[in-house]
């Protein structure tokens, strides 16, 4: 695939982001999602971006919930968000503890450069958006590319 052929990618945060942070949300009922963030991801989708969402999920890590009922958190969200005219192409999640020293949790780009692989994103022209600073605004000044703060 030539460069050109790449798409750009928003890559969005969940809990506090798209869905409001519980903390550790893994059930159903925990889905409230933001009308901002169903409108952001709505206006990068028809400007043919991919829309994926990174979030660590330290409660797998935990033993709070399982990767299953992450999964099945994570498909009534992406149900609901197509319900609000909306889409997500994947979602990747980091399921370590914050001490684990792994290359996945943000701010580490690990889960980034995942999507970038199996998605063949074009990263130059990718945004990252999420409400905190220290943590998702420092992945896309790792990552060097521009960063969209909401609701902090």
């Amino acid at each position: 695939m030539s460069k050109n052929s790449k798409r750009p990618a928003l890559f969005i945060d969940r809990d506090g982001t798209i869905n409001r942070d519980c903390p550790y949300c893994h059930e159903v009922s925990d889905l409230f999602i933001y009308e901002d963030a169903v409108t952001l991801i709505r206006d990068y989708a028809e400007r043919g971006f991919l829309i994926i969402v990174v979030t660590n999920q330290s409660g797998v890590g935990r033993g709070l919930f399982t990767v299953q009922d992450l999964e099945k958190f994570n498909t009534a969200m992406k149900e609901k968000i197509r319900e609000l005219g909306g889409r997500i192409d994947d979602i990747y999640y980091c399921p370590h503890l914050p001490e684990s020293g792994c290359s996945c949790r943000k701010p580490a780009t690990g889960m980034i450069m995942q999507a970038v692989s199996d998605h063949d994103i074009d990263l130059s022209r990718s945004v990252v958006a999420g409400d905190r600073d220290d943590i998702d605004g420092e992945l896309a000044r790792r990552l060097g590319i521009p960063f969209i703060l909401v609701r902090h």
